[in-house]
């Protein structure tokens, strides 16, 4: 049975998914609709972001959010062992940097993930390969990088942690409704 993970979040992991996440949006802000077209003199960024770009990234967040919440299996324990691994360097890039102390930020009343949800998720892992075998390097990157931010962020009692529970009701909702499991 899929039950609620006993894994916590510090601060210092959830930095590192901020961390992630800002480099992302960022890089993106930051492309704008740079190069042809704009006025002669004006570079950087501008209108003309196409939100298409991040979808990659946020897909794989999306990801790595359902699969903290998963709770067990490969998944579930994959992600936290790199959730683990995301707290002990987050709180020792914290100390060092800040000389702060690193609390534990997990929400409470954490969402799982359904057994239809589950087979939703593996769907998407299935998709998410096949678009995979056929991105670039670049492709790759913001896939891994994602997965990594999003493993970060999907416990933790803010905002994200609040997109988590969403992706996670919207999965529970779309696979028990598509396997028939209620």
């Amino acid at each position: 049975m899929n039950n609620v993970t006993t894994a916590t979040v510090s601060l210092g992991a959830v930095t590192i998914g901020l961390s992630i996440m800002a480099w992302h949006l960022s890089r993106w802000w930051k492309a704008g609709g740079g190069g042809k077209g704009g006025p002669p003199g004006v570079g950087g960024g501008g209108g003309g972001r196409d939100p298409k770009v991040l979808i990659p990234f946020l897909s794989s967040v999306a990801l790595g959010m359902l699969c903290v919440t998963a709770a067990g299996g490969l998944l579930g324990t994959g992600a936290v062992m790199l959730l683990g691994l995301g707290d002990s360097l987050g709180n020792w890039s914290l100390t060092a940097v800040t000389g702060t102390v690193t609390p534990g930020v997990t929400r409470s009343g954490q969402k799982v993930l359904s057994p239809g949800g589950c087979a939703a998720l593996v769907v998407y892992i299935v998709v998410l390969i096949a678009l995979w075998k056929s991105g670039g390097k670049l492709f790759k990157g913001k896939v891994i990088s994602g997965v990594i931010c999003g493993v970060m962020l999907g416990l933790s009692a803010g905002f994200s942690g609040v997109a988590a529970a969403a992706v996670v009701t919207v999965f529970n909702a779309a696979g028990d409704k598509i396997t028939g499991v209620m």
